[in-house]
């Protein structure tokens, strides 16, 4: 099954009391390169969930965040032993200094680290519970979308193959012509210059060395290879982007042979137009896992 590289899954997942949603969107990459952003709640389960990517995936961008819901409470821990501190410095002040006030409520609400954010009790196997069931779910989304894209790019693959195996026999056809051509403008050149009998002989050695030259079977059998190489590939359930990404360089690297032996406008022609097909297809392969 070809899959793509792009997707995208979202999910919310509760440890406790607490709800949390996670996100995760997929997209080209040439390896498999991770950003994760999470609450420090969760920082201690980052590997576990580096982990869990791999498995699933390949290659790909991916960017995952976990934050807490819209709507959740988070807890409120107080710093009593700072909150005491700060008091005693303020009198400290006012007795030292002369000075007249007193601290308040709103202005120790105000004080640095004196309201923080409770995460609660670390337990690593619950949180890792809570959040691995998200995490699955999410996963399952963006190999669903990836697999998805994936089969409608093996479909437009598929289709522009068999394009290619059109130009190609238009080539295999097209290449014996040009040798009789050839030959045929040959010797009506040497009988206008001459006006005598051609040495056939000399014609033939003459035909054959043109033939030599521009002689494509080779490349013409490669390039069929290839093409179902290709096709094989797209059965494949294991990644195939980059297997299929250096074929189409080898597909070009025959075509461009073909276009540089072939002497003939019309296989010139058909190169071009495979060219064209196959950036096509190379562009597909690029989101290709």
């Amino acid at each position: 099954m070809l899959r793509s590289m792009t997707g995208y899954g979202r999910s919310d997942f509760t440890i406790g009391d607490d709800i949390y949603s996670i996100e995760a969107r997929s997209l080209n990459s040439r390896f498999l390169d991770l950003q994760i952003r999470m609450p420090e709640r969760f920082t201690f389960l980052e590997p576990r969930v580096r982990q869990e990517i791999k498995r699933r995936f390949s290659r790909g961008y991916i960017s995952l965040s976990i934050k807490e819901a819209p709507g959740s409470v988070p807890s409120i821990a107080v710093n009593i032993s700072l909150a005491r501190r700060y008091m005693e410095v303020a009198r400290l002040l006012r007795d030292e200094l002369g000075v007249a006030g007193e601290i308040d409520i709103p202005t120790m609400l105000k004080l640095k680290d004196i309201l923080t954010r409770s995460e609660g009790d670390v337990d690593m196997e619950r949180d890792w519970e809570g959040l691995s069931s998200g995490l699955s779910r999410v996963l399952d989304q963006i190999g669903e979308w990836r697999a998805k894209e994936g089969e409608a790019i093996r479909k437009d693959i598929l289709k522009r193959l068999e394009g290619l195996e059109g130009f190609v026999s238009r080539i295999e056809e097209r290449a014996p012509r040009v040798v009789d051509e050839y030959r045929e403008r040959l010797k009506e050149e040497v009988e206008r210059l001459l006006s005598d009998r051609v040495d056939e002989t000399r014609l033939l050695q003459e035909v054959t060395i043109f033939a030599q030259r521009i002689a494509i079977t080779e490349e013409i059998v490669r390039f069929k290879s290839h093409i179902r190489q290709f096709r094989d590939y797209l059965t494949h359930d294991e990644p195939v982007g980059k297997r299929c990404d250096f074929l189409c360089q080898e597909i070009l690297r025959e075509v461009n042979t073909m276009a540089s032996k072939a002497n003939d406008l019309e296989i010139v022609q058909a190169t071009v137009e495979i060219k064209g097909e196959l950036e096509r297809i190379r562009e597909q392969v690029q989101n290709v896992e």
